[in-house]
């Protein structure tokens, strides 16, 4: 069977990442400058102002003349070393997918940004788990492959509406606690849903 698992918030815990780097461009501030920007990292970054930490990281640097080598630098180091992101239930599981003889593909959205999407995942460690990858601009439900023959895993309920819209075989979603899409629910009796991916039972 063909498997395809989403990326942030499925596997790897992204909230996290998101929060570590901010505290660490927080940090530069404070080490360079002496000034406490915190809480305006924190509301500077999200979709509707800046939604790429290199781009807010060269916002901070011209706003407070800050030197921005040593911003972007510590970036690239959490981002290139983000196993410990990966949530605890994902490697077994994917062994545990390969061993039934399944085929693995990680299917993750990136919205404007392919080469920061792709280091996170290489930092993650977890592409030597997958068949393929498959990072895209475009929704879930609008590629070139046959859902039809597909298990798919996503947190997303947008994309999981839409991926079952696509016949797939079988939509799953994964309903982690403090997941931001935690508190939306999907009305399709046939979307099963788990708190964690050892829930999962393979090929059925």
């Amino acid at each position: 069977m063909n498997y395809y698992i989403d990326f942030d918030n499925t596997l790897y815990n992204t909230p996290l990442l998101k929060k570590k780097m901010l505290n660490e461009l927080a940090n530069q501030a404070k080490l360079q400058k002496g000034i406490d920007i915190i809480e305006e990292c924190n509301k500077l970054f999200d979709e509707s102002h800046i939604y790429d930490i290199y781009e807010l990281a060269k916002f901070l640097s011209n706003k407070y003349d800050l030197e921005l080598s040593p911003m972007i630098n510590s970036l690239n180091d959490i981002i290139s070393n983000s196993s410990n992101f990966v949530f605890e239930d994902v490697i077994p599981f994917l062994q545990n997918l390969h061993s039934e003889g399944n085929n693995v593909f990680m299917l993750s959205y990136a919205f404007d940004n392919l080469e920061y999407q792709t280091a996170k995942i290489l930092g993650s460690g977890l592409s030597k788990y997958f068949d393929a990858l498959y990072i895209t601009s475009k929704q879930k439900y609008e590629l070139d492959i046959d859902y039809s023959n597909g298990i798919f895993i996503d947190d997303n309920p947008d994309d999981l509406k839409g991926i079952y819209s696509k016949g797939a075989k079988e939509v799953i979603r994964l309903r982690r606690k403090e997941n931001k899409y935690s508190i939306y629910n999907i009305e399709i009796n046939d979307i099963k849903e788990y708190e964690d991916l050892t829930q999962i039972k393979i090929g059925g």
